[in-house]
């Protein structure tokens, strides 16, 4: 708008200049060049005022709100629910006193809160919920379709919706007209394509998306598969390569013209085709890989072909088995290598880059690797191969010692040692090395840690980076990474983790046969004097000294008194009872006794408490 008024005013301007002597023109030119600064001036001001600006949703307890990329507040905590961000068009999903609606980043009510649910937009159009009911509403909050069917919906590319009433299927345009009526059994959708299956009397055809039947009610099953465009997970019947279908225990594949690509009877079993156009099939027991064009891409030769599980989700390549060799095939069903007993998934450093490679293990039970196209770049030679897990190097053991390689197989720690582990692959930061009976800690990369001093050596589970609980001289204590002494070397065992047990913040130890409670830091909590211990909970530690049994806390307060010759406890992470029971022995009689030392039940036999405990105890 400016632009133009600029051009007409320029005009009238420049015409009334030819008309005008040199005197008028200098002082006209001058006029011109301020009006031309000022207009220039307003119009960029307008443009700037015009700015979108950035929004920040911001959660609070319970509540939802929204800031601008200053901080300042522009929809306060406390008020909604919940808020979803803001879609293309500036609306926001919103839920206020248990119901749902729309507004604008200025809370303007768009789709009043009417509403027990309401979805997204999908083809401009929300369903919406309202008394088990759903319909349509626009961005403008009117209801376009009436609230009628069973079940949510949304409108897909092809402009349909996918309806249920009174328990029967069909189509619907965003007029609410139906385009396939609402009188099948079930229905399917592809979210890319523009086919849709309905199912009458047990049996399924194909539709076009404009409501034309495409086949007769045969097939038994037609199949949707999973496709990936532009990293979303879609579906379709045919963009994959062909469309599976069943009929009378028969499959078939047909092209998106429905015309049998692949006839009924070729195949005993088929998958559906993949994102590479490829699918499994089966015949007699023999398993292949066939391409869209009905090409045999692997002949059908295996016993099994499937796709192994990598990173907890279905990996793009094959694994197929013959006898007892198992055969890798890429995503396109091109060998990788063969007559292997194993294989696994992992990635290294390869050329600066992580690439992935796999570990195969061959027939003699030795392993090796191989890159993604099947080359050699870690010989099948070792007896052990542990994951490089995108490291620079990997463990390794070679006849009976164990070393370090990396991806181009070079020895990087010579393989010389009776062990070899990290904590943690995934961030490693150390290795633990048993060599000549003595134990020592290098680094990443390599460079000693800990000197080869150590009868043990094994990182303590509270603090795996900087702690080790470490042995010398028959004795075990606690150093850090620098080897500064923690906890001295005076106790003949000392817990790292236990299952159940008290926490990060405790050892248990013994010392001259005597046992104890002390803290990471080596204070005394439980005193050193006891001839056994028992953990069942911060609350309840069984402790005996000089043939008496008594119970005390963490914090080492009595509980029940030194004065039994007995006690038994049903582990609290078994026990149902609300009250704890402690069967004791005294003076050669079992007794039930409570945390407060009171007597619950008396003259227990000696066979119930036996039977009842020798699980535990025994």
């Amino acid at each position: 708008m400016w632009q133009f008024e600029n051009e007409k005013m320029n005009c009238l301007i420049f015409k009334k200049l030819e008309t005008s002597n040199l005197k008028q023109k200098k002082l006209t030119q001058e006029r011109i060049i301020f009006v031309f600064l000022l207009m220039l001036l307003i119009s960029c001001s307008k443009i700037d005022n015009n700015t979108p600006k950035q929004y920040v949703r911001i959660m609070g307890k319970g509540s939802w709100g929204y800031n601008d990329e200053k901080g300042n507040v522009i929809i306060p905590l406390g008020k909604y629910k919940f808020l979803n961000p803001l879609d293309e068009k500036g609306m926001i999903l919103a839920e206020l006193n248990n119901k749902h609606g729309y507004i604008d980043i200025h809370e303007n009510i768009i789709v009043p809160f009417d509403y027990d649910d309401i979805n997204l937009f999908s083809q401009d159009l929300a369903c919406v919920k309202k008394d088990n009911k759903y319909g349509f509403v626009d961005r403008n909050g009117k209801i376009v379709i009436p609230i009628q069917f069973e079940d949510e919906t949304y409108f897909q590319k092809t402009g349909l919706a996918l309806v249920e009433k009174n328990k029967l299927y069909g189509f619907i345009n965003k007029q609410g007209k139906e385009i396939i009526p609402i009188i099948y059994q079930n229905a399917n959708e592809g979210t890319v394509d523009s086919l849709v299956s309905l199912n009458k009397k047990g049996k399924w055809a194909i539709f076009d998306s404009f409501g034309k039947q495409k086949s007769d009610f045969i097939y038994d099953e037609i199949a949707l598969t999973n496709i990936n465009i532009d990293g979303e997970s879609e579906s379709t019947f045919w963009k994959n390569g062909l469309i599976l279908v069943r009929k009378n225990k028969q499959i078939a594949y047909l092209d998106k013209n429905l015309k049998e690509v692949i006839p009924f009877g070729k195949y005993n079993n088929g998958e559906r085709f993949n994102t590479n156009r490829i699918a499994i099939v089966s015949k007699n027991h023999k398993y292949g890989i066939i391409d869209e064009f009905g090409k045999e891409r692997v002949k059908l030769e295996y016993d099994t072909i499937e796709h192994p599980e990598e990173s907890y989700h279905e990996s793009e390549i094959f694994v197929a088995k013959k006898g007892s060799n198992l055969v890798l095939l890429d995503e396109h069903g091109k060998k990788i290598y063969d007559k292997i007993k194993d294989f696994s998934f992992d990635y290294c450093r390869i050329n600066k880059k992580i690439e992935k490679i796999y570990h195969v293990q061959d027939l003699n039970g030795k392993y090796g690797a191989v890159d993604t196209k099947g080359k050699l770049i870690i010989p099948v030679i070792y007896d052990e191969f542990q994951d490089f897990e995108s490291n620079y190097n990997a463990i390794v053991k070679y006849k009976g010692k164990f070393g370090l390689i990396n991806s181009d197989n070079r020895t990087t720690y010579p393989i010389e040692n009776e062990s070899i582990y990290s904590v943690n692959r995934k961030d490693l930061d150390y290795y633990v090395i048993k060599r000549n009976n003595k134990y020592g800690v290098i680094d990443k990369n390599l460079k000693p840690i800990l000197n080869f001093d150590f009868q043990d050596l094994s990182p303590c589970f509270y603090d795996t980076k900087n702690r080790f609980i470490a042995k010398q001289n028959d004795k075990f204590g606690v150093i850090d990474r620098a080897g500064k002494i923690i906890i001295p070397f005076e106790y003949s065992e000392m817990s790292n983790w236990v299952e159940y047990g008290p926490g990060e913040n405790y050892h248990f130890v013994t010392k001259d046969s005597k046992h104890g409670l002390i803290t990471r830091e080596g204070k005394t909590v439980i005193p050193v004097i006891y001839n056994s211990l028992f953990y069942d909970s911060d609350k309840i530690i069984i402790l005996s000294k000089n043939g008496k049994y008594g119970v005390v806390t963490i914090q080492n307060k009595q509980i029940i008194p030194f004065a039994y010759e007995k006690i038994y406890l049903e582990p609290s992470l078994f026990s149902k009872k609300k009250e704890t029971e402690f069967y004791v022995l005294k003076n050669g009689k079992y007794s039930i006794i409570n945390d407060k030392n009171e007597v619950i039940k008396s003259d227990i036999s000696k066979n119930e408490v036996e039977n009842k405990f020798s699980y535990y105890y025994n």
